[in-house]
């Protein structure tokens, strides 16, 4: 232990750390991104970002900030699978298709002037970069009639029945493509609750879905926004960092098909916004609700109840507000909701196109395979242990991650999410060291002003 804390101590690897991090959530994102199932290439790309990111969390490398040349050239990865393989598959594209994509690709570029340009003000770049995602995720729905996947025939004909009455746990769908799900809604509440204001206004579930996605990232960057102001000229960084998170490549593809882990991300960086400013009891509201949207988010309660800022008071609350949200479908059939929301998912067949190790495991073998990885996450993530909200929200990634690596069938939208997560990590650590160096400086002036004060300088902060 003590030479694995000497050689992460080693100043190139903890300069480091953070770039590394960034590169491989990147570079999972990119490749999951340009092929959406199993290939060899895939394979080992998500192979070896997995195991970077598992040996600099072991190493306590992690969170760190990236350097502004690593976070340049992960944006310039991303734009590769935007170039060549774009989401027109299975939609009926519309005229502004290319806009959107192009809009995309925009704003990857305007982040990369904001990081490596020699520019004084670069928040103005990260707005319009922003609001570039944005128009690029609105007009991807816009331009992408009708999708051919049983997700968004689901919604559509779910809010439709909600709002005539209906309860969807009950219904059966039509016109799912072939050999996809066509007698369960399978989803938890929340995203259909969601769903319904697109439904109703715009005609499209996948409006209400990224309206939740924009919320949560709009929230995060207007706090880390306040937290700059309040400490030192980092938050562009941290900003420009959220921003690319939102822009994946991967993410214009998770809007137009309405998978729902945009909802998911949306509370979640709600979430994370109001414990970075402060607010951890109001946070409690959007993590339930994300508890309330997928069934996996469960994992990562044991990460935020033993976090010291946030407490597992916290943690009940949440579940509980999660709780109330699916009560009333539960009470109304409890043997549909479990049979769609639990069972369903227990006796899915594995896919062998499936972005997991799931299909390369013995029979036996699989079960464990997925508590053993998600376990390990946890003790990953508790190498992470102190009270950074940086720690807490790249944990959170990374037991997504495992689970994903383990999961019988894990496709693009969880890669993404996990990795967005991850990056999230690190812009958040960016703006508390920022925090951390001024309180430092702050207790540095006053001690020399004060030569007779007990007060001390800050905690020495990690590059």
């Amino acid at each position: 232990m003590r030479r694995m804390r000497r050689f992460a101590d080693t100043p190139g690897l903890a300069r480091h750390g953070g770039s590394a991090a960034l590169l491989a959530a990147a570079a999972i994102t990119a490749s999951t991104s340009y092929v959406t199932i199993y290939t060899v290439g895939n394979a080992v790309v998500i192979a070896a970002g997995c195991t970077v990111l598992a040996v600099l969390t072991a190493l306590r490398l992690v969170p760190r900030a990236p350097g502004r040349w690593a976070v340049g050239l992960a944006l310039l990865v991303g734009v590769i699978p935007q170039l060549w393989r774009p989401p027109i598959g299975n939609v009926h594209r519309g005229p502004l298709l290319p806009v959107a994509i192009g809009l995309g690709i925009l704003a990857s570029a305007l982040l990369i002037v904001a990081v490596l340009g020699a520019v004084r003000r670069r928040w103005p770049l990260v707005v319009l970069a922003f609001l570039s995602a944005a128009a690029a995720q609105v007009l991807v729905v816009q331009a992408s009639a009708r999708p051919a996947i049983d997700v968004w025939v689901i919604f559509q004909q779910a809010t439709r029945g909600l709002l005539h009455g209906m309860n969807p746990y009950r219904m059966f769908f039509t016109g799912v493509p072939a050999g996809q799900t066509s007698d369960c809604f399978n989803y938890l509440p929340f995203t259909l609750v969601a769903s319904v204001p697109g439904r109703v206004l715009l005609g499209d579930v996948r409006y209400g879905e990224l309206a939740v996605m924009l919320a949560g990232a709009a929230m995060l960057l207007w706090a880390m926004h306040r937290r700059g102001r309040e400490s030192s000229g980092r938050a562009p960084l941290a900003a420009v960092l959220v921003v690319m998170a939102v822009s994946l490549p991967g993410t214009l593809r998770v809007v137009q098909q309405s998978w729902n882990e945009s909802v998911v991300l949306g509370c979640l960086l709600a979430a994370v916004a109001l414990v970075l400013l402060e607010r951890a009891w109001l946070a409690v509201v959007p993590l339930g609700l994300a508890l309330a949207t997928k069934q996996h988010v469960v994992l990562i309660l044991p990460l935020w109840a033993l976090w010291p800022r946030f407490g597992w008071r916290r943690v009940l609350a949440a579940g509980g507000l999660g709780a109330a949200v699916c009560l009333p479908w539960v009470l109304a059939d409890t043997g549909r909701f479990y049979g769609c929301t639990v069972r369903f998912f227990l006796n899915l067949p594995a896919r062998q196109d499936s972005l997991s190790v799931w299909k390369f495991l013995p029979g036996v073998a699989r079960v464990p395979a997925v508590l053993g990885l998600t376990a390990g996450a946890y003790a990953l993530a508790w190498r992470l242990r102190d009270r950074s909200l940086a720690a807490l929200v790249f944990g959170t990634g990374l037991v997504f991650a495992a689970f994903d690596l383990a999961n019988k069938q894990s496709f693009e939208n969880q890669w993404v999410l996990a990795c967005q997560l991850l990056i999230v990590g690190l812009a958040c650590h960016v703006v508390e060291a920022a925090a951390k160096a001024k309180a430092g400086a702050e207790g540095m002036r006053q001690s020399h002003e004060c030569p007779g004060s007990l007060e001390q300088p800050g905690d020495p902060v990690r590059p």
